[in-house]
């Protein structure tokens, strides 16, 4: 680790500990930020998206990598199911990532798949 990263890190403690009541430091406790929690009218949508998904092979997924220039190597080896798994938390990690898709959806000409990219688009809503 270098002191750059570490210079990041103690500023992002110090803004979460700014943020966070001022107590004493024996009773601070700090609680990981909450996902918010799906509405039970979107289970049966998102988990239509999920299976939907579930029907495009590897190659499909694979342009979708290469057409968003998503940073995740895929190996020959691994499933459909493990490439999905690595797009998918690469979406949660990347707002900018979730925009870019949401907004190629609207676009008429791309190399993906126009119902992988409805599918995905329904999960992103």
């Amino acid at each position: 680790m270098k002191t750059h990263e570490i210079a990041k890190i103690l500023t992002n403690l110090a803004e979460a500990l700014r943020l966070a009541p001022n107590v004493e430091l024996e009773n601070l406790v700090l609680r990981p930020p909450s996902r918010p929690k799906p509405s039970a009218a979107d289970v049966p949508m998102a988990l239509g998206a999920l299976v939907a998904l579930s029907q495009f092979d590897k190659a499909q997924w694979r342009a979708v990598i290469e057409e968003y220039k998503f940073p995740l190597e895929v190996k020959n080896t691994e499933s459909t199911r493990d490439i999905v798994g690595k797009i998918l938390r690469h979406l949660e990690q990347d707002p900018e990532a979730r925009r870019k898709l949401r907004h190629a959806v609207q676009r008429t000409k791309s190399e993906v798949n126009p119902e992988l990219m409805s599918a995905l688009n329904a999960l992103l809503k």
